[in-house]
């Protein structure tokens, strides 16, 4: 059997590489590409620190409830994307704070709570992507990036939670990086507000 994280890097090339005819004809636009959005979400400190707080907090999770994280996660930041302009700059690192303070608890939530925690991931992930009037092809590829990125950072925890060389280590790993992730979330959040008031 193949690992997950292969087969969920296979899955987004898969994705990727279906549209990859249209962007090389020119059908998306050279501005309005798919890419756009992933360029835009891996450059945000503010959008990784979300998703990698999320897979800090679900640590070890699996399938089937993974992938439904990954999808919430990634149905969220199309939404937030789509409606950055009207969500206030201190949401994305206010949900980003609390995720980052669940790994440092070290808190294992329900199957709800993992849900609800993806949901604000991926709309910290969307709004801190800051795409000003996105159009379909880039809300196409933030929700595939997403998707991807989401998926294969929790099927890396779990591979790593299966570990059993790695289990003393974990619970500290958790929480140190955590402790980054809400730190990371602070800094920009306190930014944010100095900029609006500036």
């Amino acid at each position: 059997m193949l690992p997950k994280p292969f087969i969920s890097a296979l899955l987004g090339g898969a994705a990727l590489s279906g549209s990859a005819s249209a962007w090389a004809h020119g059908n998306f636009g050279a501005d309005t590409s798919i890419w756009t959005a992933s360029a835009h979400l891996f450059t945000s400190p503010l959008s990784l620190a979300a998703l990698i707080g999320l897979a800090l907090v679900l640590f070890g999770i699996r399938e089937p409830l993974s992938v439904l994280a990954a999808a919430l996660a990634a149905a969220a930041a199309v939404v937030a994307c789509a409606l950055s302009t009207q969500i206030p700059a201190v949401v994305a690192p206010a949900a980003v704070v609390v995720i980052g303070l669940s790994a440092v608890a070290g808190w294992r939530p329900s199957a709800a709570f993992s849900l609800l925690l993806a949901l604000l991931a991926g709309l910290a992930a969307g709004s801190a992507a800051d795409l000003e009037q996105p159009r379909w092809q880039e809300l196409t590829g933030m929700a595939v990036t997403v998707m991807v990125c989401a998926f294969w950072l929790l099927a890396v925890t779990d591979n790593l939670n299966r570990s059993g060389r790695l289990q003393a280590l974990i619970p500290l790993a958790r929480r140190v990086l955590g402790s980054w992730v809400a730190a990371i979330a602070l800094l920009l959040g306190a930014l944010a507000v100095v900029g609006k008031h500036a």
